[in-house]
């Protein structure tokens, strides 16, 4: 029998402003996490191939989404088109749902304090790079860049694999600033 697929459509501000919001929301309310994420605050922009995208979220359940930037963000997310596509697509789709979910106090709090800049490169099946660019407080450096294939991304990403295992077993490489990377470890799962 031949694979059957499903093919949606989603446009990029539609996901951004519309989808990812509504779905955190949910995630909060389901999990509970209102109350743990009470009094913090993030401010996040979101660059999709130029267009850019202002959330500033507080506790947890109050999201603000705009087109155009925030000033002085916490994160600064820069994403190609093809990139976004590639975790938009129903294999990937796991790991930006698993995002909203995995919200804490604890991660707000290393998010305050990080300041450098991660390079992201993950490797589709099909041997593509998808590459996410995250810099935390306005600082360019120090820089590391983590390079892991999609599948073990989501295995983080839904807590089956740490970071650290990965890394042991050679299928999670990390040029540049080990610390920073280190430091980057705690958001990750």
């Amino acid at each position: 029998m031949a694979e059957q697929t499903i093919t949606i459509t989603v446009d990029v501000k539609e996901l951004l402003t519309g989808f990812i919001p509504k779905l955190a929301k949910q995630y909060m309310a389901l999990g509970g996490l209102a109350e743990e994420l009470k009094g913090t605050e993030l401010t996040l922009n979101v660059d999709v191939s130029g267009q850019v995208y202002g959330y500033h979220i507080k506790d947890g359940v109050d999201f603000d989404v705009t087109e155009g930037a925030l000033d002085n963000p916490m994160v600064q997310l820069g994403i190609s088109l093809e990139t976004m596509e590639k975790l938009a697509d129903m294999k990937n789709i796991d790991m930006l749902i698993n995002m909203q979910g995995q919200l804490s106090k604890q991660k707000n709090d290393v998010i305050k304090g990080l300041k450098g800049t991660g390079v992201f490169q993950l490797k589709n099946g099909d041997g593509a790079p998808a590459e996410i660019t995250a810099t935390f407080n306005g600082a360019e450096t120090p820089k590391a860049t983590i390079s892991l294939a999609m599948e073990d991304a989501a295995a983080v990403s839904s807590g089956q694999e740490s970071p650290i295992q990965l890394f042991m077993n050679g299928r999670l490489g990390i040029e540049g600033d080990m610390s920073f990377a280190m430091g980057l470890q705690p958001l990750l799962t």
